[in-house]
């Protein structure tokens, strides 16, 4: 045994106690001495026992280390390298692979046979050689036990941000590098995307967007980059099913130790965008016919003839009037009369395009309005005889339709544009009804 160590071990009593509130905080650790000199075990236990208050076990070879580490929890294991039996690398290898989370600090007299970077390299925390001061130890042993509260206090944060980013019903996702890669990816935005975590990873966050919206999530991180973070507003996810999942983003970025992270959420909002929807196409549509309303035909009309000029494309305007309707209302009473209504919407739509192109409208009462995008005056008659063969297949209670049309390639303004057809309507009405006149 050391002179020195002995030497120690009398000045131990005189030494001034951690204060009792920090000796507490460490009083849960667990550390086993290992050394073959029950003396040099006994001063170590003193010291570790009375400045740290944690408990101190002993074993005097490396086969009694490996029995008490199997039996029992350790967290901090101070050894000899030089001892009978199992020592020197070969316990270090064999403590290294039976408890991985353990801190092992190796003492020697011999740090020519046991150089620090290879005792290091082989599985220890730290080395101190021997003879050593006690104030030396109890540092050392101290650094470890506070570097296992900070990696407990890591763990813990760590714990708790897996637990609301895999708990969240928000869609989260971590991005690494310039390219935006995906790092990390929680359950409920493999859920939105119907891509398992596996396939996320790796891919850069724009590769789950199609078309424009890629364009808009490559822009708008770069904005947010600027400003340190934002949100950005209803982009679309598609997912596998085909189905369009609307979303709003927020971004956040974090300067991190190892390089800059980005945060994303994703808010799924597509039953809110789809109430929206509904209630913009309420406020657009006819309750009753489900055509659309004289407000949505007195902006459409005008959108209608710009877009004409802008292509030098012809548009054709159809106002419609049901001859004879007050008379049916009178007669056979007014849900007769909104049933044949209703009719006439049915046969509005099953006699045009599809919305994108043509558009009908209920415009009041009994008169309707068509839109023909990219339609001439032929077109248009055309349009207006399959109207009327097909009014005429239904029970119209004595009704008739006399249609008028006008058409141009934005030469008029919307204004003349209606006035040009309205006028034909008149003559035509004037012509004996169910007949159809151009302006």
């Amino acid at each position: 045994m050391d002179v020195s160590i002995c030497r120690e071990a009398t000045s131990l009593n005189s030494g001034a106690p951690l204060e009792s509130c920090e000796a507490l905080s460490y009083a849960r650790y667990r550390v086993l001495v290992a050394d073959d000199q029950d003396s040099i075990c006994g001063l170590i236990e003193r010291v570790v026992q009375m400045r740290l208050g944690c408990v101190v076990l002993t074993a005097h070879d490396g086969h009694e280390v490996i029995e008490q580490l199997q039996k029992e929890p350790v967290d901090v294991l101070v050894t000899d390298m030089m001892m009978p039996g199992l020592h020197g690398f070969e316990l270090l290898k064999q403590v290294r692979a039976l408890r991985p989370d353990l801190d092992i600090l190796v003492m020697t007299g011999f740090p020519e046979d046991f150089p620090y970077v290879e005792v290091v390299q082989t599985g220890a925390k730290d080395f101190i050689n021997k003879p050593f001061p006690h104030a030396e130890l109890e540092a050392k042993v101290l650094r470890l036990f506070k570097e296992r509260e900070l990696q407990r206090e890591r763990e813990k944060a760590e714990s708790k941000y897996r637990s609301l980013f895999e708990l969240s019903s928000d869609g989260m996702v971590l991005l690494e590098g310039e390219d935006y890669v995906i790092a990390d990816a929680n359950h409920a935005f493999c859920d939105l995307t119907g891509i398992s975590a596996g396939s996320l990873k790796g891919r850069q966050i724009s590769s789950i967007f199609e078309g424009a919206d890629r364009l808009r999530i490559e822009q708008g991180l770069m904005i947010c980059a600027r400003r340190g973070g934002g949100t950005m507003a209803d982009l679309i996810l598609k997912h596998p099913t085909k189905r369009e999942i609307h979303v709003d983003i927020s971004a956040s970025f974090i300067q991190a130790e190892f390089g800059r992270i980005v945060f994303l959420t994703f808010k799924d909002v597509t039953e809110k965008r789809e109430v929206e929807r509904q209630l913009a196409e309420a406020a657009e549509k006819d309750s009753l016919t489900g055509l659309f309303n004289k407000r949505s035909f007195q902006n459409r009309v005008a959108w209608a003839v710009t877009r004409a000029r802008e292509s030098h494309k012809p548009v054709s305007l159809m106002t419609i009037d049901l001859d004879n309707f007050k008379k049916c209302n009178d007669t056979h009473g007014h849900m007769v009369g909104d049933e044949l209504l209703i009719a006439v919407g049915q046969v509005i739509r099953g006699s045009i395009r599809s919305a994108m192109t043509d558009e009908g409208f209920r415009c009041g009462g009994d008169e309707f309005s068509v839109i023909l995008q990219e339609t001439g005056i032929e077109g248009a008659i055309q349009v207006a005889r399959r109207m009327q063969n097909e009014f005429a297949k239904i029970h119209s209670y004595g009704t008739t339709m006399s249609i008028g049309l006008a058409s141009c390639a934005g030469d008029l303004s919307a204004e003349d544009l209606v006035r040009a057809s309205d006028g034909a309507l008149y003559k035509a009405k004037g012509k004996g009804k169910n007949a159809i006149e151009t302006a």
